[in-house]
Order: structure tokens, then sequence, then C-alpha cells
């Protein structure tokens, strides 16, 4: 049974964090302003204090025997501190810590969390980094087990980690969803762990779209109990009820199955965890909210914080004893040591400043800045200039003064400091250096300049190193979990619109069930779109590239002849882009409502009203068979885009009438037009008469966007034709009608923007903006507008900046994920390519000068976006494409087929482990741009296509046999097979000339998609590189690539697949090219191997080995012909192959050689050919056999290394000794004596 103790008042900041010393009569505590000290006693005398980093408070303590690791709400960094003060180790990363394991794993591991996201194993002792592994959500607590680090993230999930790698754990179920907002404590003991947390409330709401919009967020509440989950399995137990909603939870040292749960109004209950009914409740006096707590590590004493400095006690100990908190009085208090008074200085203003004196010291002092303090932002100060050596010569000395005569070529030059160009450094990850621009990009709004285009608008280009585009930095350009796509491919100015099909959600929702069907065609864009969006939604924030869709277009554009659409790569001075991205946009709408349309089985996604025909007339005008009475709906893109309308038209001659069907998916807008003038002078009395003749679509220049919308809309024009009626050559004037009901769920706008007159109405003014956030619109009918308007909302802007003739094309969105962000701006982000950022609505919806162009606009009916209907699409993938074993070679050989497709059975589920490799061939070849100071600068990469893949099993039975290994057609020009390195020849992708399994890339991609969805995890060697080209994201936490595997960071090296087979394997791969089987199959071996050495705890040892070996043979096997080793040489995991062996003296006869056991003749002493001629000639026995050798060609291939004249002709076999054709004796093979060998 506890009790109260007398509080212990603290220095009135609010308590954040508390922690009992173990080893002192001491109790820890952080507070509001980042600051941590000790308290002494019951009676919380003052001791140490020092701050963790940042004016945030401190969020977490931890206290060990001689030290107090501490981590601060700002996240800096986490540090450990001696008990006096001193700091001992502080880990400071890139990105915010945001927690840390309370206690250590096995006394020298902790755990950090970042976020990157990722985890962090820590040496407690000293701080640096152990492992690093990347996790799916931002973590908020940690804690380590006997066997497990458990993490807590903010999507509410808990998720089971390695202790040793900090990976996700393999056996069994390795996630859980405790809370659905979040876990707001976690802690663990034996087998089980407890968490509590909070989950969201909705709230109906009959009230406005808005509120029905507010509604959806919902609202965060406590979970009003204390999960319990079994830590093998990660299932739920029965759960501990709280009522009052809990705050924290602490377990009791002494106790493991008791809980101290503590409510924020103070109200505390010890309970029993295999027995509920044994609990104890406690309440506080507090006036304030409960903020932290601990628990003392013999459990007789808790702590509780609150919000005004006081920390609350409870006491199980008994009375008559000592009050200490462990029990015992523990360790002497280690106290700060008190700096030495300064000496008083008699002050006056006759004081000569010498005479205060420096502190004695004995290390440089910091003032004394050396180039390690330096930021790296700083350039180094340049040294003084070199005195010209033409001076020097010349130079005389009077009175210790040097002086010269100027030469007559340094004259005009003096006192001129030379400023080098300082080059426009990119960001690489490899690199350390950073330009000082950091900032600016990120600050650089529409506040600076208003004709001065924002340096987020701008084109950023990517620059590459050598390690590749893959080593650009493109997390510099997008702190956001919204991914960018790249724009080193063809056709990339399609980004933009790209992007504003994924974040319009119906439109992403029919791209993703498009690619769950059986599409015929090779070519589709829908397809290509929904690959798109999948792989957009899996990034979170990591760079994509929409290579395969930019392909598609080039294809497609080039089908239909429409060239102006194709990106060839070589931009004229003057491109209009204005009207080639809304071409475009009509093209790709086009194609995605005729590739989805499967009339007549498309699925009903919206329902119009009933008093809706137009759609039943139009589709009986175009489908005369079809029974109007019941008519299948249209296509879904159609559905959610079509403008199906009658277009009236009137002859003005004869007023005859007639109707004709209209259905667009693009609205064009339409600008009023310049009034006409016609100026009449009269001669008699000189008067000017101006006679204004209005015409159509004409309205005032302040006319609103909505105004110019509806006349958009409406369309009315005047053409000439021959009248039917009166057979008159007549003006017609046409016009849409379109009741308001009858509008689209979603109005895709083309702003048709081409001159200057057009941009005036986009322009801001004093009296506000012309774009809104809403429009409302209203329809007519026949030439009456109707009673009733809709409202639409705007989603995503997409405009032209143009910078110094730069043309960018980005995109303004707002996103409905971002919505539910308070720390945000607002939900507009601007998408310019890789460049993503948060902006406010008024600069998303602003148009501040004539850079910034509307280009196209996508609104959403408000009224009928919950009337949307998805239900009737397919959303998942037919499992059975990795059961079916499809190929369009002609000539397939059967021999050659090397996979067994999988049986039902076998059909992968979540965790299944698979081995992946691919192979490319190249489609373009790189462009590099060679500067006049003779550096090359990367203009474009080569452009790299998937040609093969091969997927192994990674477990079972059939471990290491593939299901996968198809070779992938294509029907463009492919300029290089790189044969050397992806064992592709010619013939191999065509399907007349194949022998091999030959599959479509779109069907290849929905196997690899399909296991992605499923939950494999890809086993690999360098699978970042294959997963770009391939054009598909891979979650971190579902791939495990065996470079990082085998690398250490402090030596900045990566291995290749070929030395870790050699030295861990002892197998020798790629001698002759690469075969995407047999990388596979290695890269599993290489992952059971590391398996192996950390489950027998030699793998840092064996890599420290490996790396070592590396170095000694250049980090690349060995040769292994058998001039190098012998046959019987056998190489272990682990196990460095022998040196080679050193040969014999060519002079040595076979007899001898037999006799003396040598292998093979010595190379340094003896050319190559000859060590390759005896090499073939050595029989496993180490016995030379009698071998017949090709004379001409073995004189023929050596006619380049020995001189013609001084070369003697190789005889039949047999081994002999005879003399040369020059001067000196010398030995050969042939039959009755060769010919001598002088080198050239």
């Amino acid at each position: 049974m506890y009790r109260p103790a007398i509080p212990i008042p603290s220095n009135g900041q609010p308590v954040t964090a508390l922690a009992f010393d173990p080893v002192s009569d001491s109790v820890w505590a952080g507070d509001n302003s980042g600051l941590v000290f000790a308290l002494h006693s019951l009676h919380g005398l003052r001791g140490v204090s020092f701050p963790v980093g940042g004016a945030l408070p401190v969020k977490q303590l931890a206290v060990a025997d001689n030290h107090v690791r501490a981590l601060g709400l700002a996240g800096h960094g986490v540090g450990a501190w001696a008990k006096g003060g001193m700091n001992k180790w502080y880990f400071r990363p890139s990105s915010t810590v945001s927690a840390m394991s309370p206690a250590p794993f096995s006394s020298n591991i902790i755990a950090a969390a970042t976020t990157a996201p990722e985890i962090v194993l820590l040496n407690a002792i000293s701080g640096t980094i152990l492992r690093e592994a990347p996790v799916p959500s931002h973590v908020t607590h940690l804690a380590f087990s006997h066997s497990t680090l458990l993490c807590a993230s903010a999507d509410g999930h808990v998720r089971a980690h390695d202790p040793r790698t900090a990976l996700r754990r393999e056996n069994g179920d390795a996630a859980v969803l405790a809370h659905a907002s979040g876990v707001q404590d976690l802690q663990t003991s034996g087998n089980f762990f407890f968490t509590i947390g909070s989950s969201s409330r909705s709230f109906p709401s009959t009230l406005s779209p808005l509120s029905l919009t507010l509604s959806r967020r919902g609202h965060d509440i406590p979970d009003p109990l204390v999960k319990v989950y079994d830590l093998r399995n990660m299932r739920p137990l029965p759960p501990i009820p709280f009522s009052d909603g809990p705050a924290f939870i602490n377990l009791l040292p002494m106790h493991t199955s008791n809980l101290v749960i503590t409510s924020p109004q103070g109200l505390v209950n010890v309970v029993d965890v295999s027995n509920t009914n044994t609990s104890g409740f406690y309440h506080l006096e507090t006036t304030s909210y409960i903020t932290s707590t601990a628990v003392s590590s013999n459990g007789s004493y808790l702590a509780f914080g609150d919000a005004v400095g006081t920390i609350h006690l409870l006491t199980a100990a008994d009375e008559s004893s000592e009050p200490f908190f462990n029990g015992f009085e523990g360790q002497p208090v280690e106290w700060a040591d008190v700096p030495e008074p300064l000496p008083e200085v008699n002050w006056t203003d006759s004081t000569p400043l010498n005479s205060i004196g420096m502190p004695y010291y004995t290390t440089p002092l910091l003032s004394s800045w050396t180039p390690h303090f330096l930021p790296s932002t700083i350039p180094p100060y340049p040294p003084p200039a070199k005195i010209p050596p033409q001076i020097l010569s010349a130079i005389k000395v009077n009175d210790n003064v040097a002086y010269a005569a100027l030469p007559k070529e340094l004259r005009g030059r003096r006192n001129r400091v030379v400023v080098s160009t300082t080059k426009d450094q990119a960001r690489f990850r490899s690199g350390k250096g950073r330009r000082d621009d950091d900032v600016e990009l990120e600050q650089l709004t529409l506040d600076d300049t208003i004709d001065e285009v924002p340096r987020i608008y701008r084109k950023v280009e990517i620059e590459y190193s050598k390690f590749g585009v893959e080593d650009f930095d493109f997390g510099f350009y997008n702190k956001t979990t919204y991914s960018g796509l790249e724009t080193h491919i063809l056709n990339s100015y399609t980004n933009p619109i790209l992007q504003v099909m994924h974040y319009t959600l119906p439109i992403r929702r029919l791209a993703r069930s498009h690619i769950t069907t059986n599409c015929p065609r090779e070519h589709c864009l829908l397809c290509e779109l929904g690959f798109v969006v999948r792989m957009l939604e899996d990034a979170h924030g990591t760079n994509c590239q929409s290579s395969n869709f930019c392909k598609t277009i080039g294809i497609l554009a080039q089908a239909q002849n429409q060239l102006e659409l194709i990106d060839y790569g070589r931009e004229p001075t003057e491109v209009d882009y204005t009207h080639m991205i809304q071409s475009f946009h009509r093209f790709l709408v086009d194609h995605l409502s005729s590739e989805g349309n499967s009339f007549p089985h498309n699925p009903l996604i919206f329902q119009h009203p009933p008093s809706h025909a137009a759609s039943t007339a139009f589709q009986a005008d175009t489908h005369p068979s079809i029974n109007t009475s019941f008519s299948p709906a249209a296509a879904p893109v159609t559905q959610l885009l079509g403008i199906d309308a009658k277009n009236i038209i009137v002859c003005l001659s004869c007023k005859a009438v007639r109707e004709k069907e209209n259905m667009t998916h693009v609205v064009d807008m339409i600008y009023p037009r310049k009034v006409s003038l016609s100026l009449v002078l009269s001669p008699a009395s000189l008067i000017t008469i101006i006679n204004i003749q209005p015409l159509p679509n004409e309205m005032s220049l302040q006319a609103t966007f909505a105004d110019i919308l509806r006349v958009s809309l409406i369309r009315q024009m005047t053409h000439k034709a021959t009248c039917q009626t009166c057979k008159q050559f007549s003006t017609f004037s046409s016009r849409r009608s379109i009741p308001s009901a009858d509008l689209p769920p979603i109005l895709a706008v083309n702003a048709s923007v081409y001159n200057d007159e057009n941009l005036r109405y986009w322009m801001d003014t004093r009296t506000g903006r012309f774009l809104t956030p809403t429009v409302e619109v209203r329809g007519e009918v026949e030439g009456v507008d109707d009673a009733e308007s809709v409202t639409y909302e705007l989603r995503v802007r997409y405009h032209l900046s143009d910078h110094d003739k730069n043309k960018t094309l980005a995109l303004g969105g707002d996103l409905p994920e971002a919505e539910s962000e308070p720390y945000l701006k607002g939900p507009w982000f601007l998408f310019n390519d890789f460049v993503v950022r948060n902006i406010s609505e008024d600069e998303a919806l602003s148009f501040p000068s004539a850079w910034k162009v509307p280009a196209v606009l996508y609104l959403e009916r408000e009224d009928v976006r919950s009337q949307l209907d998805f239900s009737g699409l397919p959303d998942e993938l037919d499992p059975s494409i990795l059961s079916r074993d499809t190929s369009i070679s002609v000539n397939r050989d059967k021999a050659l087929i090397k996979h067994e497709c999988l049986r039902f059975e076998e059909l992968p589920k979540p965790g299944t482990l698979v081995s992946i490799d691919a192979e490319f061939v190249s489609m373009q070849q790189e462009e590099t741009e060679f500067r006049s100071d003779g550096t090359t600068r990367v203009i474009r990469p080569a452009r790299l296509s998937l040609a093969r893949v091969s997927v192994l099993r990674g477990d079972g039975p059939k471990e290491g046999i593939p299901f996968i290994d198809d070779h992938i057609h294509t029907s463009d020009v492919i300029v290089d097979y790189l044969t050397e390195f992806s064992g592709i020849k010619f013939g191999d992708l065509d399907p007349h000339l194949s022998r091999h399994t030959l599959t479509p890339l779109k069907l290849v991609y929905k196997k690899l998609r399909l296991l992605v969805d499923r939950g494999c995890i890809f086993i690999g060697h360098g699978l970042s590189k294959d997963f770009r080209i391939i054009n598909i994201f891979v979650p971190p936490d579902q791939v495990i690539d065996t470079v990082d595997l085998y690398f250490l960071r402090n030596r900045q090296r990566r291995l290749s697949l070929r030395f870790l087979s050699w030295f861990v394997l002892g197998e020798n791969i790629q001698t002759e090219t690469h075969d995407s089987i047999e990388d596979a199959r290695s890269a599993l071996r290489l992952y059971k191997a590391y398996h192996e050495f950390e489950e027998r705890g030699v793998f840092d040892e064996k890599l420290d080995e490996l790396y070592r070996a590396g170095k000694q043979n250049n980090w690349k096997p060995p040769s292994t012909t058998p001039t190098a080793t012998s046959p019987a040489t056998t190489v272990s995991p682990g196990q460095v192959l022998a040196q080679p062996a050193t040969l014999s003296s060519p002079s040595t006869p076979s007899s001898q050689m037999q006799a003396q056991g040598t292998p093979v003749p010595n190379v340094s002493q003896f050319n190559m050919l000859a060590a390759a001629a005896a090499a073939r000639n050595f029989a496993h026995q180490g016995q030379f056999q009698s071998m017949r050798l090709d004379v001409g060609a073995l004189n023929a291939a050596a006619a380049g290394y020995f001189a013609t004249s001084d070369m003697g002709s190789f005889g039949a076999s047999g081994s002999g000794q005879g003399s040369g054709a020059s001067a000196g004796a010398g030995h050969g093979l042939g039959g009755g004596g060769g010919g001598g060998w002088n080198r050239r």
C-alpha cells in the first residue's frame, strides 16, 4: 500500500521528465526549458544541472550507475552526461531525434529514432553508430525486451525489430496496430508489452458540405484502457480498463506483473496484470495536471511531476525505516565543481587594459579556430598572394625594407584581388559540401520581389556524380511525405499532369483499378498511370520516376502522328509549352476514356439525377442497337469528366433550329474579346462617331473566374455554312445547353492563356485575386439560365514559370491527405518535378506577375463527391499470373526453360522471401558535355530498359529454384545489348528469333507489383538501382540488400557480388558474362550465410576479414584460371583463396616438373601463351599428357608479342629441345625440337 509523502518543490517550471538514480539517494528531473537537474534526498536539495540542447522541454531521462542519458523535445540529439554535469558524448544526426530507449540492450547498445525515418543503434559508452535501419513511419517510443526491440510509431503500430540489426523481425508477425491515432506510452516486461494511446472518433454532421468535410477529420480521444500484447506472436490479450484515460504507465521493478497507471488529473492505479481484481487507487493532491512519472529502483517510491513544478511522492516504505528513495543510502552525491572566484580589479578611467591579464591556460583558446571548427558553408580565407618571381629576382633590400621596380606586364594590376569563379556545387549524398543557398531555397516565396521568379519555382536540374543519379540528394528538395518525379527522362514535361491525375482521387481510383484487369493493350496510358499512382502512394516522399509512362507517350503520339507532343531531348529556343501541355492534357484524357471503356460492361460510378436524359440520347445515337430503357454506363473516365450536352444551332437568316449531341471531356476557357471600334468622319462637321459593335462572348474586363468559366461551358460561337432549310450561305449561331444537375463530378479545364490580354484577367489586383478556392457554376437550358447552381472546389492548378527563358512546369495541389495535418501551412503543395514544398492558399491561388501562367485546372463538384460509387471496380491483381507460364516467343526452346511456376499453395504471403536479379539493355547512350577546360558533365545518363528478370524462391523445399525467368519484349531500338554485363544477345528479345521465355513488359511489371502487394521480402544485390530502372517502388522494409549487409560504414566502400561470392561462398561467378539466376541465387546464399554468421556471433569478425582480403586483392577475386590455383583447391565461407602457386622455370623438362610436383610454369619468367598451353596440357593428376596444338592459331596469336624473324614455329605434339633461328638457344614445345623464343 502506498501513502502520500511530502512533495518536493522544483524551480517553478513544468516537470516534463523524471528518473530515480539507481545508486544514490537522488531523483533527476527535466523541466520545460530543456534543463536537467538533480534533487537529493526527500528534502529536494538542488544539485547538478545541465542543458540537453534546444530551448524546448526535456522529453526523456534515463539514469544509469555512472551517467545520465537525456533527450530534448527539440530533437537536436541524444547524449550522455556524467553525474557531475560533464558531457560524455552527444549523438547529433542530420534529422531530428524523436525517441530513445530507456534501458540499453546487453549493457552496451541503446536505440534512438530519427525523423528520417530510421532506427539507429548506438554504443552506450561512446555514442558511435553501430547499425542503421529504415522504418516505415515516424517512431515515437522505443523499448528493449529480452529478445526484441519494440518501436511504437505515429501511425499507431508497434513493430518488432531485431535488437542486433534493427531490421524487422522475420519469424512470426512483426507488427500490430495498437492505437489508431498514435501510441502515448510503451512498456515491456518478459514476454508481454503494454501500450496506451488514442483513437479517432468521427461525429456525423448534416449541416453543410464544409461540415461534412470537417467531420471526416474526426477527433483524437484517449483510449480508456491499457492494451496488453504477447511479444512472441504480437497478439492482443485482455486489456486493463482505466476509465479516466491513462497518460503514463510504469512497471514496478520488484513486481514485474504490477503496473502503475496514471491519469493526467492525478488518479493513480497500481494493478496486478495477472489478477486485475487486485489493485489500489490513489489520488494526488495537485492543482494542475501530471506531466511525468517515475518509479524508484525497488518500487518503494513513486514520483509524479506536474505542470507547476512540483514533484509529488507516494511511498510504500516502512515509516520506521530511514527515508531513502531506493531503500539504502547509496553512493555519495557528486556535486558540480565550484569555479574559482575571479580576482578583484579596481577599475578606473586610467586603468590600462594590459593590466587585466589572461588566465593561465595550456590548451589552445576557443578563439583560435582551426579549419575543423569552421562551418562547411564558410570557405577558408585565402592565403596572401605570392610575390611574382620577376619582382623577387629584381628585389633590393635597404634597412630591412625590400623594394623592386614594377615590371611592365604587371602594371595596371596592382592591389587587385583575382577572384576565381566559384562553381555551383551540386548536392550529392556522397559529398560533404553544401551550397550557401540552402536557406534561400526554403524561404524564397512570393514575398521576395514580384517580378523575380522565386527559387522554388525555378527549374532544377539533376546533376550526376561518378556514382550516377542515385547519388543526387533528392531529399534536400523534398522534405514532405509526398513524392516528386524525376526529370532526366524524355517526355518528363508531363510530370505535373501525372501529379494532377494522382491527386484527383476519383481518377486515382480508376487507374489503380485498371491495372488489376486483364488489359489486352501492349501500350496503355491508363495502365501506366495506374502503375505510377501505386508507386507514388507507396513512396511516401521518396522521389519516383515515370519512365514507362513517358515511353508509352512517345509510342502512342508517334502512332497518331501527334509529333508536337514528343520530347526529343533537344529543346528548341522557343517552345510553346502552354499549347504543348494543354494539347497533351486533351490527348491523355481522351486516351484514358477509350482505354478504360469496356462497353457494355462498364461499372456505374456516378448516377445522374432522374432528369438527366442527355447521356441516354447520346448512347442511343451512337449505339442504335442498344435499348435505351436499359442503357449501359459510359466509360468510367467519361462518367467523371464527360460534359454530355446538346449543341443548339440557329440559322440567323431563316431562324431554323437544330440540335446536335456533343460530348467533351475538357473545357477550353474562352475570354472576352476586345470591342470593335468603327471610326466615321463627317466632312461637313468634322464630328467623330464611334460605333461600338458587341461581339459574341463579350463581357466586362472585371469579369470573375465564375463568369468566364460559365461562358466557356456554354461556348456561344458563330460560323458560316449553307443552311439546309433556306438553302442559303448563312451565319449560324451555336451554343451548348446543359442543366446544372448534369454537370460532371470533375471539371477539367484548359486555361488557354495564349497572350498577354488573356493573362491580364488572372493577375492579382488591389481588390483581390481572380482565382478562388470555390466557384459557383450555373447551367443553361435552351437559352435560359438554370435556376439551380452547383459549387465546384478547386483541387489542383497547373501553371508554367518563365525564368531566364527557361520554362518550368509546376503544380499546385490541394491534397486531401494533408487536410488533417495541423503543422502545415495548409493543404496546398507545390510540385516542381522533384521539388515539393508546402505553400499557403494565398500563394497557391495568386498570380503576382507574368512569370506565372495558368495551364490546367481540376475542380471537384462538392454536392456529388459522396455519391461516387467505386464498389464495382476490381481492386486486386489476379494471383494466378504467377502460376501461368506465358511466352510470346515463336521458337522457344524447352531446354532453356529454367523456371517452375508457383503452384497455388506456393502463392506468396506477407514475409515470403524471394531473391531477385535483373538484366538491362541500353536504349540510349549517355550524353556528355565536354568543356573547354577539359572537364566533362553528364547531360543525360544512358537510358536502360529491362531485358530479363529472374525471381527465385527464398525458402521452402524448392529454395533457390526460379519461378519467374522472363526475357522482356521491346519494340524500341536497342543501341547496346551490354552482353558482357547482361548476357543478352541479339535476337533474345525478338518474338520471332528468341529461344527464351519472352514476355511483354506490362505482364512482368504486374507480376512484380503483385509480389510487392502481397508483402514479399526481396533479397538481392544492388536492388535500389534495379528497382529504379524497372520503375517500381518497393518499401524499404521489404528489401534486404546484400550490398548493405556486408558493408562497413567507416570503410566507405561497397563490395561487388562477384567478390562476396568468391570470399563468402567460395564460388566464382560472372566469369564470362552475367546470368540473373546465378546472381539472384548467390545473393540468397549470401543472405543465408549472413544469418549463419550472426547466429554464431562471428559476423563482425568475418566482415573485417572480408575487407582485409578485398584490400589485398584490389577488391576482385584472384585469377581463376588453372595457372593460378590447383584444381583440387576449395574455398569455404570466410576463407580467402590461397596465393597463386609459384610456377617453375621454362627450362625445367616435363619429367622434372612431374618429379617436383610443380603444377605449372612461372608466369613471371615465361610468356602467357606458353603458360596457357602448358595449363591446357596439365591433367588433374598433375601430369602432362600428349596434346594436339593448333599451330596456325597459336603462331598468329603470338605474332604481336614476338618478333616474326625471331620466332620458330610450333611442332607436333610432344616435348623436346632445339635450337632457335636466332642467336642463343631456347626451349620449346614441339616434336623434334621447337624454335627458340626471344621477346621483342
